[in-house]
C-alpha cells in the first residue's frame, strides 16, 4: 500500500484535537515525539484488525527507542499548521539542541467531525491511548516500545506490522477503558461508591470470627543477619567498585526473551 499522506495528517490532527478536549489546559499541547508515536499506535491499532495492513501505508522503522517515520515527522507542522493550530516554541533543556516545539487546539465540532472520519478500530483506541499518555514523553516512549512489531525488531530494521496480534478487547480492558473516557466527575461518585461497599464489607468482617494469623512475626535478630551474610557468599567475592561497560551480542534483539509483553 502506497503512503497516504492525507491519512497521516488526519491522524496527527485528531491526536492534538483529542489533547485539546482534555480538562486541564496543561495537559492539551503536544511535541512532534508524541504526534508521532500516537500516528503509530493508530497503525497498530489498525493493523490488527486488517492482516497487518497499516492505515497510512508507512514504512515505520526501529529508531532509537521507538518507531520512527520521517514521512509522519516531515507532515506534523503542515498538518496542524492546515488546521490553525496554535505554536509554541520555548528554549531546550539542552544546549545543543532545537528549541522545543508543542502545538494545542481545542476544537470541540471539529474533533466530532473526525470521529466520523477515523476508521472505528482508531476512533475506539486512540482516545483512551491520548488520555492514558498525553505528553508523559518517558511512559509513552516505554509503551510502543513494548509493542509486537518493536518486539520482534532490531534496530535499523523496518517493522513487521503482522507480528501484532489482534486484540480481542476482554472485558477488563474494555472496564478499564470506560473508566478512562468518562468525566472527573463520574469518576468520583464511582470511587465514593466503592468506598461506601468497602465500608459496609469491612462491617461484616469485624462482625464475623476472628482469624489467627499462623505464621509468626519474623526476628531481624543475629541469627537472620548471619543467615542473610551466608546467602551473600553464595555469590562469591564482591565486584570491586568502579565502573564497568557491559557488551551484548547482537543476537540479543532476536531472543525470546523479547519475544513477550514484560521486557525491561
Amino acid at each position: 500500500m502506497p503512503v497516504d499522506e492525507k491519512r497521516i495528517d488526519i491522524l496527527i490532527q485528531y491526536a492534538l484535537l483529542l489533547a485539546g478536549a482534555e480538562e486541564e489546559r496543561t495537559h492539551r499541547d503536544l511535541g512532534p515525539i508524541h504526534l508521532i508515536k500516537y500516528v503509530y499506535l493508530a497503525d497498530l491499532v489498525y493493523a490488527q484488525r486488517n492482516d497487518g495492513q497499516t492505515f497510512t501505508g508507512v514504512e515505520w522503522k526501529f529508531y532509537k527507542f521507538g518507531p520512527w517515520s520521517q514521512t509522519v515527522n516531515a507532515r506534523v507542522a503542515p498538518a496542524l499548521a492546515s488546521i490553525g493550530a496554535d505554536q509554541y516554541n520555548f528554549p531546550s533543556d539542552y544546549g545543543d539542541r532545537d528549541d522545543w516545539v508543542r502545538w494545542c487546539l481545542r476544537d470541540e465540532i471539529r474533533l466530532k467531525e473526525y470521529e466520523t472520519a477515523i476508521p472505528p478500530a482508531i476512533a475506539m483506541a486512540l482516545p483512551t491511548l491520548v488520555h492514558r499518555f498525553l505528553k508523559d514523553t518517558p511512559s509513552l516512549l516505554d509503551h510502543v516500545y513494548r509493542t509486537p512489531p518493536m518486539l520482534k525488531a532490531a534496530p535499523g530494521e523496518y517493522l513487521d506490522f503482522s507480528a501484532a496480534e489482534r486484540d480481542e478487547k476482554p472485558k477488563a480492558y474494555l472496564a478499564k477503558l470506560r473508566m478512562e473516557t468518562i468525566s472527573e466527575k463520574q469518576r468520583k461518585r464511582y470511587r465514593d461508591r466503592v468506598r461506601q461497599v468497602q465500608l459496609e464489607l469491612n462491617k461484616r468482617t469485624e462482625q464475623g470470627p476472628s482469624l489467627v494469623n499462623p505464621m509468626g512475626d519474623a526476628r531481624y535478630d543475629d541469627t537472620f543477619e548471619k543467615g542473610i551474610q551466608w546467602l551473600d557468599s553464595l555469590a562469591g567475592d564482591p565486584l570491586e567498585q568502579r565502573e564497568y561497560v557491559a557488551e551484548f551480542s547482537d543476537d540479543v534483539w532476536k531472543s525470546a526473551a523479547r519475544k513477550g509483553g514484560d521486557v525491561s
